[in-house]
Formats: C-alpha cells, sequence, structure tokens
C-alpha cells in the first residue's frame, strides 16, 4: 500500500492551501481530476488568496454556480504530471482549460510573474506546486504581472473536458458562505 495521497487529498492536508482547497471544492473545479491520468497543479497558498481585493473575492463567492472562480481556479491545473525540472526548460504550457501561462526560470522558477514556493509535493495523480499569487489570465478583474493578450490566450484555447466548465452554472451557490475568508 502507498502512502501517497491523491490531488484533492494531498492539497487538503496542507494547511498552506486550505483556502485553495475549499474554493476547488464549492466551485467544483476539483472534478477536473475525475476525468482521469495525471496534473500538475500550482495551488496558491492562502497569502496568495489573500492579495485578492475582498470585493473581487465576494463576486467570485457570490456568482451562482461560481463559474468564473471555477475558471480562475481550474487556469491551476495542467494536464501531465510536470516537476520543476520539466518547467524550466518551457516557456509556455497550456492549462486544462486552454489558456497559456508563462513559465520563466530567471532569479527562480516563476508561473506568470507568480513566483513558486515549494515544488514537487507529489500525488498519485500528480504533482502540486505552490505559488506566491494566483494567477489570473483575464484583465478584467485582476492581474499577477503583464498578461497574454485575450487574441494568443484565445487562438491557443483548447476544448476543457466536456461539460466541464458549463455544469458549474447547474451547481447553485455551493457553500460560498463556507469558503469565504
Amino acid at each position: 500500500m502507498t502512502d501517497k495521497l491523491n490531488l484533492i487529498e494531498t492539497i487538503a492536508k496542507n494547511d498552506s492551501f486550505s483556502t485553495f482547497s475549499r474554493l476547488m471544492g464549492t466551485s467544483h473545479a476539483n472534478e477536473a481530476f475525475s476525468t482521469g491520468g495525471d496534473f500538475t497543479v500550482f495551488a496558491p497558498t492562502n497569502d496568495a488568496f489573500g492579495k485578492i481585493p475582498d470585493k473581487q473575492m465576494d463576486t467570485l463567492l457570490n456568482e451562482p454556480g461560481q463559474t468564473s472562480l471555477k475558471k480562475l481556479l481550474s487556469n491551476h491545473i495542467l494536464p501531465g504530471k510536470m516537476f520543476a525540472s520539466n518547467l524550466s526548460s518551457k516557456l509556455s504550457t497550456p492549462t486544462i482549460t486552454g489558456s497559456e501561462i508563462r513559465i520563466s526560470d530567471s532569479n527562480g522558477l516563476k508561473i506568470n510573474e507568480s513566483g513558486v514556493q515549494a515544488r514537487n509535493i507529489e500525488a498519485t495523480n500528480g504533482v502540486v506546486h505552490a505559488l506566491d499569487t494566483v494567477l489570473n489570465l483575464d484583465s478584467k478583474t485582476f492581474t499577477t504581472g503583464p498578461l497574454t493578450p485575450v487574441a494568443e490566450t484565445e487562438k491557443a484555447a483548447q476544448p476543457v473536458p466536456a461539460g466541464f466548465i458549463s455544469q458549474a452554472s447547474e451547481n447553485g451557490k455551493s457553500d460560498a458562505a463556507a469558503a469565504a475568508k
């Protein structure tokens, strides 16, 4: 029997990811892992979520179905298992939503200007890396530095697992109050 936990359990047991874990559950973004296969998760720490203005967090939490929150969190998930050593050789890679994230390894490993604080936290179905800032690919809300232009993001978009994002609108508010800070 293995001591490793799956991604949902690995994220949930780490106190630094308690906000991310809670939000993944309330928005149903953790359903992405039910499609099978391995994933790489860039999990923002609790401090990273603390950088988001309260008004913007309230908007995400109180949206019926939390569709925007689900999409935001899904932008932190890559298909396949990528250790830090694999990431440093890439310039960009798509998330499960098809949005591109930028990777740099000068002055420390960074994902879209967000610093990677902890690396290679292994799970049975993937690997987790801790981030110091929540990634965002939509300049209409909050940013973490220079963003990929919308036209390039749309060009790079790949299909999301069938019904993944659209199911969020059917799930209702689902514990939005419990996910609040």
